[in-house]
């Protein structure tokens, strides 16, 4: 039975992969990083799976991880959060590939998938659509990290003799995901506006949509020594994503929009009170304005021409989904 190493497997996305392995009869190894027996709210899952204490940022513990694993499906990471310091995303999403990628002896798995993000490629320009040919231009530290994870991979598995598969997601979303939780509960509440006209492109990828795609990468030769973007359906406008959850939600988004300038003037004085009052959060950040204000669309014909790969869920039935897991769950 193929052993697969799952670093990250408490995750949103790496929780996945795990029932997704489990349900193709792998045998499942899954990192948590305090010792002792964690509780989990799925208990009869992961009783089924092997835990073993294991952090990144500990190189003697990611060694005894590796042993006696085909499969390391890396998922961890350190994704942007307001007021994280720089080096920590240096720590763990640098030097936590570098610590992994040390661990493993040399030609010692059969494959290593790295999950990384579409975010490296940066900001596009009005109608450009990027594939995996495009170079690195990542503009905040979470994508530099990411990219520069990327180049370490490349170099050492190489020096190592592994196998390697990079895999790009964005703007992944769906049931069990808490990250975009706030956007939906902005326009459920309505208070979430468009800045400028709405119009700059995301590109959403539901969960199930990037599992298929891990699972089609996976123990496959096919995708050794390669990258691949894998994302959803295709891109949409901030307008659009925001109007279907309105729809789904059964509000409507507000009338009024904010002018760019105004939207980067506002959060940054939202910036600097969060600092000097030392609260949690603000309620806009640099970074949320250019979210929603820079065009970010892929293509995945790599992807769909050399795994089969085919997104199945569209928008709407996404966002709806998703809804439904956050009202579940009394989140909304």
């Amino acid at each position: 039975m193929t052993k697969a190493l799952v670093i990250g497997g408490t995750g949103f996305i790496g929780s996945r992969i795990v029932d997704d392995l489990l349900g193709k009869g792998f045998a499942v190894r899954m990192t948590v990083r305090k010792k002792g027996s964690p509780a989990f709210d799925d208990a009869e899952k992961y009783s089924r799976v092997e835990l073993v204490y294991g952090d990144v940022l500990d190189p003697d513990s990611i060694r005894e991880c590796v042993k006696g694993v085909d499969l390391v499906f890396a998922c961890f990471g350190l994704l942007g959060k307001w007021g994280v310091p720089d080096c920590s995303y240096w720590q763990t999403n640098v030097e936590g590939v570098r610590n992994v990628l040390g661990a493993i002896p040399k030609a010692g798995i059969g494959q290593f998938i790295h999950l990384s993000s579409a975010g490296v490629l940066g900001p596009l320009a009005d109608g450009v659509v990027a594939d995996e040919s495009f170079p690195f231009a990542p503009s905040n530290i979470y994508e530099r990290t990411k990219s520069e994870a990327e180049k370490e991979l490349c170099r050492l598995a190489v020096e190592r003799g592994i196998p390697f598969t990079i895999i790009r997601p964005e703007f992944v979303y769906g049931p069990g995901d808490l990250h975009v939780l706030g956007l939906f509960r902005a326009i459920t509440r309505r208070r979430f506006v468009l800045i400028g006209s709405g119009g700059s492109l995301l590109h959403p990828t539901y969960i199930d949509d990037l599992i298929q795609g891990v699972l089609l990468c996976t123990d496959n030769k096919n995708a050794f020594g390669k990258t691949f973007l894998i994302t959803g359906k295709a891109p949409v406008s901030v307008k659009e994503l925001g109007t279907v959850i309105a729809d789904e939600l059964g509000v409507q988004l507000p009338r009024i929009r904010i002018p760019k300038g105004v939207a980067y003037a506002a959060a940054g004085m939202f910036e600097v009170l969060a600092k000097i009052s030392h609260y949690p959060e603000p309620l806009l950040t640099w970074a949320r304005v250019k979210f929603f204000t820079e065009n970010r669309a892929f293509t995945t014909d790599r992807a769909h021409r050399e795994l089969g790969y085919s997104p199945k869920v569209d928008l709407r039935m996404g966002v709806r989904q998703t809804i439904r897991w956050y009202s579940d769950k009394g989140y909304l």
